[in-house]
């Protein structure tokens, strides 16, 4: 799907780029689910879709992948396909910054300045209860 995405190699085709991230997300390969959610959001190649969009990274997140638990916070930040939830939000950058993604950590660290302790507080536990399930079932 990469190479069409970004047209190396091959002429650029978000519908083809689409069609073999999907095949790859069928196959439950994550990074495929993380870029079809990104196709979905912008609408390339597919409709664009915020509730399809974040089925794909939910189940990417739910995999443990921190892009996908990346996108999905931004999703609630920006209550895009979701309602806004800024403490699911900030569980979900929560557990991709603690994974290692450093976008998600600036954008836990933003999120908080606009957030009560009490907010901040239930998305740590929900953060820790959800790394206990292994990322599943957490919102």
């Amino acid at each position: 799907g990469a190479l069409y995405q970004e047209g190396k190699g091959t002429t650029q085709n978000y519908k083809e780029a689409a069609r073999w991230y999907g095949l790859g997300a069928a196959q439950g390969d994550a990074d495929s689910m993380v870029n079809l959610g990104r196709l979905y959001s912008k609408g390339l190649g597919v409709a664009q879709n915020y509730k399809i969009a974040n089925k794909w990274w939910k189940t990417a997140a739910e995999q443990g992948s921190t892009e996908g638990q990346a996108k999905l916070g931004w999703s609630y930040i920006l209550g895009q396909g979701n309602l806004e939830n800024f403490v699911l939000a900030h569980m979900w950058l929560n557990l991709a910054a603690a994974g290692g993604h450093k976008d998600a950590a600036n954008g836990k660290n933003k999120l908080s300045e606009n957030m009560t302790p009490q907010q901040i507080a239930d998305a740590q536990k929900l953060a820790k209860e959800c790394l206990a399930r292994n990322f599943k079932n957490c919102d």
